[in-house]
């Protein structure tokens, strides 16, 4: 904070300063040989939004702008998750789940490689299920949110925007005939916390409700879901809009991210959303299509050319009339193909796949869990431990198809 000085003349001059502001009292890390805790500031990291503030009290919060949903869409190239990072599971209520699956810890190094390739936009996925108290308050252990806002501040500092969202909480949440307003409640708690902890942080920060939200193991859990499971998600969807929008500073007018059950785009899944009448609602769903190509390893086809392209035009259409036509934003906030030693055949895909989007204002993010020639879903393309790219050519090429790209 700025000190000010007023000068008094009298008979002689006297300097009177002010007191500094207090931030948050923060207790010193505490390292391990094997993973160091962060510091902790307990204060957001500034972003371009920020303005200096023209008079006041000190202590008064500085004004910010906060871009509503279409401009923040207009103003993202192309996104990258961090996936198989903060959401990985099974260790615990440890620092130590965030490299579990097998990413390094991520470092400010890792972002500036993302941005310094061109992307904008990072999503940051985030399991809490398993770093929170009992019912009914569900506290989320606090080391663990201060580390997420520690990344949160490298992708700002890069000047990114950052999607933060909950994402494994569906393994904990969703089952046949589950109890609607158990699942709010626990949803709404969370969303509380974090929503407070980022309430003075300005529109780069958004955030996204809930990931691939639905019943597991039954029929329909890929398909858009039954009436009353899609009743659900939407009931949880508003439970998640509320809380946020009641949790004070720029919340009121923070991006907040809907998502149809399981970020299906079909039409079942699509047509029962409701969505609130507020220019700060974007809308995602996940596209890894056609699905044999993008997704399936063992039983798709790798080779890729333009007269395929059916399954991603339909998609775009139905996105457009039941979103955008309506002047709600949407992104694809995965999407992305599996390594199948083919990159022509992915940068040609990446091209039409992207040239769709764009026609409608559509961003995409590329879903990259750091995976390139595992047995599991190799959808990595960047190496966080050189901080190279796996295969710079795709890379380039999401980059190059993004609509900010063409512009220039």
């Amino acid at each position: 904070m700025k000190k000010r000085f007023l000068a008094v003349i009298l008979l002689f001059a006297m300097l009177l300063t002010t007191m500094a502001g207090c931030g948050k009292d923060v207790k010193e890390p505490e390292g391990s040989a094997d993973y160091n805790e962060p510091a902790v500031t307990g204060q957001p990291s500034q972003d371009p939004a920020m303005t200096e503030p023209t008079d006041g009290p000190e202590d008064t919060p500085q004004a910010v702008t906060m871009r509503n949903a279409k401009e923040i869409v207009a103003a993202i190239n192309v996104g990258w998750n961090l996936g198989n990072t903060f959401d990985a599971h099974g260790a615990g209520n440890s620092l130590t789940a965030e490299t579990r699956w097998g990413n390094p810890k991520t470092s400010q190094a890792i972002i500036d490689a993302v941005a310094e390739e061109g992307f904008n936009a990072i999503r940051l996925p985030v399991t809490w299920a398993e770093h929170l108290g009992p019912a009914p308050d569900y506290k989320i252990d606090e080391k663990w949110l201060e580390r997420v806002a520690e990344v949160v501040d490298y992708c700002i500092n890069d000047n990114m925007f950052v999607v933060l969202n909950t994402h494994h909480e569906t393994d904990y949440w969703l089952y046949a005939n589950g109890d609607r307003e158990a699942l709010c409640n626990e949803l709404a708690a969370i969303w509380k916390q974090i929503a407070e902890r980022f309430k003075d942080y300005g529109d780069l920060l958004l955030f996204e409700g809930m990931n691939e939200p639905r019943t597991k193991g039954t029929p329909h859990e890929w398909t858009g879901g039954t009436y009353e499971e899609r009743k659900t998600i939407d009931a949880m969807n508003m439970a998640f809009y509320d809380t946020v929008r009641a949790a004070g500073g720029n919340n009121a007018e923070r991006c907040l991210i809907l998502c149809p059950y399981g970020h299906n785009g079909g039409s079942a899944a699509l047509s029962a959303m409701t969505v609130p009448e507020d220019g700060h609602v974007i809308i995602a769903v996940h596209a890894y299509t056609p699905y044999f190509f993008t997704y399936d390893a063992e039983g798709g086809y790798s080779n890729w050319d333009s007269s395929q392209v059916s399954e991603i035009k339909t998609l775009a259409s139905a996105l457009n009339t039941k979103f955008i036509l309506a002047g709600i934003p949407v992104i694809i906030t995965e999407f992305g193909s599996v390594n199948k030693k083919n990159p022509d055949d992915v940068i040609r895909w990446i091209t039409d796949y992207m040239s769709l989007m764009n026609k409608y204002g559509i961003k995409c993010m590329w879903w990259d869990n750091g995976l390139y020639t595992s047995n599991g879903e190799n959808f990595g393309i960047l190496n966080r431990k050189t901080l190279k790219w796996f295969n710079q050519d795709i890379a380039d090429a999401l980059i190059s198809n993004s609509v900010s790209s063409q512009a220039q």
